[in-house]
């Protein structure tokens, strides 16, 4: 796992794009043909390279047309999102945005001198913002604050997003997004 460090800020950003970018963008084309390309598995941080296998052939046949709808309806609404992307829904017993989870993490994000620019009304909780805040604490080699950032604020609700997630659209790109996400954050705190 160690031989994978330098790969881990590209690889959380590449999962911080694919929840945040809106995939009818062009900024969403990279993630598509990264999962496009045959071997990605192979760079990919994960022990058993088998788990891969289930996901490869979803995320490589992404079409973006179908992929705007499928994000439109489980992160933008207008209905209810069927599994919300951010921890405090997950995590407050109210389900509310901003609740006492994304207090702690805003309480952790300033204790690590990190500010978010750009992410306008959207909630540090939103698990396209905390996989891009792992990229940059990657990316400045801030392991231990890292694995702070993926153990105790995401990985306290990622697996019931997941879970949820699967059985509100069976098999699709962004089933096997949040699958691989899990594997991956998963496989960083277990290091």
């Amino acid at each position: 796992m160690q031989d994978n460090i330098p790969f881990w800020p590209q690889i959380l950003n590449l999962l911080a794009s694919g929840y945040l970018v809106q995939p009818d963008k062009a900024e969403f084309k990279p993630v598509l043909d990264f999962f496009a390309a045959a071997d990605w598995p192979a760079i990919w941080p994960v022990e058993e390279k088998e788990s891969l296998q289930p996901l490869t052939s979803v995320l490589s046949a992404a079409v973006p047309a179908t992929l705007y709808v499928e994000w439109q309806r489980l992160f933008m609404g207008p209905a209810a999102l069927p599994a919300p992307p951010w921890g405090s829904v997950w995590l407050d017993p109210e389900q509310v945005l901003n609740g006492d989870s994304t207090l702690r993490l805003k309480t952790f994000l300033a204790r690590e001198e990190m500010t978010l620019h750009g992410a306008e009304n959207e909630p540090v909780d939103h698990i396209g913002l905390m996989l891009l805040q792992a990229a940059w604490l990657a990316q400045e080699g801030r392991f231990e604050a890292l694995q702070t950032l993926l153990s105790e604020h995401l990985m306290s609700w990622l697996p019931a997003f997941v879970e949820t997630l699967k059985r509100a659209e069976p098999v699709s790109f962004y089933t096997a997004l949040s699958e691989l996400t899990l594997l991956t954050v998963s496989a960083y705190c277990q290091q």
